[in-house]
């Protein structure tokens, strides 16, 4: 029963991994097409990072990008060039 409980833990840890790792694409795809501006990915960005120690390292470097891409539109954070 323990045996059974641990590997559905492992299996819910591992798609709860897959999910943000697909989520972190996603935001960083929409902000560098400019579907969603930088303000707006850095909100999401900020949520997904407040999970845990592990995933505010895992959106680190997509926090990154969206400070170069805000760089890139001249420091405007609300800007969606691609919208």
């Amino acid at each position: 029963m323990l045996n059974v409980e641990n590997n559905t833990d492992d299996e819910t840890h591992r798609r709860a991994l897959a999910v943000e790792g697909a989520m972190l694409m996603l935001i960083d795809g929409l902000a560098a097409r400019g579907t969603i501006s930088a303000d707006e990915a850095e909100d999401m960005l900020r949520i997904l990072s407040k999970s845990s120690d592990f995933s505010a390292a895992r959106a680190s470097g997509s926090l990154r990008i969206i400070d170069h891409l805000r760089r890139l539109r001249g420091g405007d954070g609300q800007v969606t060039p691609g919208a």
